[in-house]
């Protein structure tokens, strides 16, 4: 049950092409890139107010830094349990209560201590997403009977991080999801179809902080009935969160319906891929025992990119039966990418079939009679390219054949009184080409026949005179960015000539005097330029395969990609690895950010191996 069974052709799936990346891998990844991520300060406060339509009262937004100039100092500097000049100043402003917070990873908890961001945990597209922010402070005013209280509880003064749970509907394909709510351009946002950035953890960060997918968080880790629980729910989910939501579903939210501010903006592409994403959804794959069960075993559950290209129509969202990465295969990869057979045979149809000239040959024949009464007939021959437009057809069974091609073209010239009464002369030059898929091997077959025929007087001589089967090799590598590299085993080409032993009958020898056997051996000569014509066809289409057309797999920034192959059914299928700085060059970045906490290269490497 290995991606080598990939078959993404069948009807129930039917996507361009997936990526499956295991949960394991992209949280390690995540953390690596959180433990560096440098984000801007987000803060909202809110003020009570007189609603003048309702005549109610509720609290709204007010900018921070207006409430700040206002009160002449940072609220959020004011010692928890005051009750100064400045906390009455606050009560006089009508203020209710704020927080703050800076995406990424605290760096006052050992890493033990912090869940993973992302769990495949329940089923389809639906995933459990875990924040955990650098730093979380809220600040909570209350007038209790005629008693101001203060609160201020920060992140960093607490035995454990803030937690806060959400359900995360990935599935952006479905009508009635959350997702369906969310403004064009933010849709846009989260599916963000650049080749090179769409795969990425900080991408799907940022999938996960898209506000509208899906509920409201739990908080874990603290005690329901503590304050800093009550607060947490008062002033981030019900104050906050909520309110995001109600907006993302109306299309007024200022915040650009991103959790706590947060946007990504793509990398600039690279060079262009063979694949060009025009849509995108999400499904989780659960990892399947041996005996065809789903196991428990959740760090192996994969997280599937599906595909499609040219607007091709999204397909329904379905686990897949086989499993992207094996448990003895996670110490050497992440994930897998698969292209479907259709996508990658018709790139290297039009990619190939140009090349179909050099080996689609036209025949030329011509008969002279000479006065000579030994030599009486004399013939010229000629083999010119077909210049014609041509393709490969697809080839659709259960074999490993997937594109054929044939060609087939005659000439002929006929004289009368060369010897005897008449005499005729033909070639018909017949060509069969096909490629097959299987293992990391692109295969082609070429078979290029000459058919003989003359007629001396009914002294026919015919026959496949020069016959040629050409097999060769071409065997599939990926370099670290995507690259395809292809290259011909020792062995290719390997030329086999099945021509046929053409013996004339005893008429054509008597009436030719004899001299029909060097005719033959001539005519035979001459035709071995078919030899010429299939070496440098072969050697056209390793440069064809290896050339600016080349195919380059999309992703080349996020991933190294490793071990190219074709799957059981002929899907393009590579190995690859998030390409993510290691932990030590992390941690010295992180310092030179000057964060407040540095943890050792070791304890990273221990989390994040």
């Amino acid at each position: 049950m290995s991606a080598i069974q990939s078959n993404l052709t069948l009807s129930k799936y039917g996507y361009d092409m997936a990526v499956g990346v295991t949960q394991d891998s992209m949280n390690a990844t995540m953390k690596l890139f959180l433990d560096k991520f440098k984000s801007h300060e987000f803060i909202r406060c809110y003020v009570y107010e007189i609603n003048p339509s309702t005549g109610k009262g509720q609290f709204v937004s007010k900018p921070f830094e207006e409430i700040k100039e206002e009160l002449g100092m940072n609220p959020f500097d004011i010692p928890d349990g005051s009750n100064n000049e400045y906390v009455q100043k606050l009560y006089q402003m009508k203020f209710g209560f704020a927080f703050r917070a800076q995406m990424g990873l605290p760096t006052n908890f050992p890493l033990s201590d912090l869940p993973d961001i992302i769990e495949l945990n329940k089923g389809n597209s639906m995933v459990t997403y875990n924040m955990v922010c650098r730093e979380f402070q809220i600040l909570n005013l209350a007038n209790v009977f005629g008693d101001i209280t203060w609160t201020n509880l920060s992140q960093s003064a607490q035995p454990k991080p803030w937690v806060f749970t959400f359900l995360v509907d990935l599935d952006l394909r479905s009508s009635d999801s959350a997702f369906a709510y969310l403004p064009p351009e933010v849709q846009q946002e989260v599916k963000n179809l650049c080749p090179d950035s769409m795969f990425s953890v900080q991408q799907l960060y940022l999938d996960l902080n898209t506000a509208g997918l899906e509920s409201a968080p739990s908080i874990n880790g603290i005690d329901p009935t503590s304050e800093t629980y009550i607060f947490l729910t008062k002033i981030f989910i019900n104050g906050y969160f909520r309110k995001i939501q109600e907006d993302n579903q109306s299309g007024g939210n200022p915040d650009g319906n991103f959790l706590l501010g947060y946007t990504i903006k793509p990398s600039a592409p690279g060079k262009d891929p063979s694949v060009i994403p025009t849509d995108l959804n999400f499904m989780v794959s659960p990892f399947v025992d041996s005996a065809g069960k789903e196991s428990k075993e959740y760090e192996l559950y994969t997280l599937n990119y599906l595909v499609m290209t040219e607007n091709h129509k999204m397909p329904v969202a379905v686990p897949f039966s086989w499993n992207w990465v094996n448990k003895d295969e996670v110490s050497s990869y992440n994930g897998v990418m698969a292209v479907r057979k259709d996508i990658f045979r018709v790139y290297l149809n039009k990619l190939l079939s140009p090349t179909l000239d050099s080996v689609c040959l036209i025949p030329r024949t011509k008969i002279k009679c000479t006065n000579d009464p030994f030599k009486p007939l004399k013939y010229s021959l000629g083999m010119t390219r077909d210049i014609t437009d041509k393709s490969f057809t697809l080839v659709n069974d259960a074999s490993d054949k997937v594109l054929s091609f044939s060609f087939s073209k005659k000439d002929k010239d006929k004289k009368d009184f060369c010897w005897g009464n008449w005499s005729n002369i033909s070639l018909k030059y017949t060509l069969k080409s096909d490629i097959y898929f299987t293992g990391n091997i692109i295969k082609m077959v070429s078979v290029g026949t000459t058919y003989f025929h003359l007629n001396i007087d009914a002294g026919v001589i015919e026959g496949d005179i020069v016959k040629y089967r050409v097999e060769t090799d071409y065997e599939l590598g990926v370099d670290s960015y995507g690259n395809l590299t292809v290259s011909m085993t020792p062995e290719s080409p390997n030329f086999k000539d099945e021509s046929e032993k053409i013996n004339p009958n005893a008429w054509a020898k008597f009436i030719t005097l004899g001299t029909i056997n060097g005719l033959i051996d001539s005519v035979k000569d001459y035709l071995q330029v078919m030899k010429t014509f299939f070496t440098g066809h072969q050697n056209q289409i390793l440069g064809m395969l290896n050339g600016s057309r080349m195919w380059v797999f999309p992703g080349g920034k996020t991933f190294v990609f490793k071990n190219v192959q074709f799957s059981d059914y002929q899907d393009l299928v590579a190995n690859v690895t998030y390409a993510e700085p290691s932990a030590a060059r992390l941690r010295n970045e992180a310092s030179q950010e000057t964060l407040d906490f540095e943890r050792s290269a070791a304890e990273l490497d221990h989390q994040f191996a």
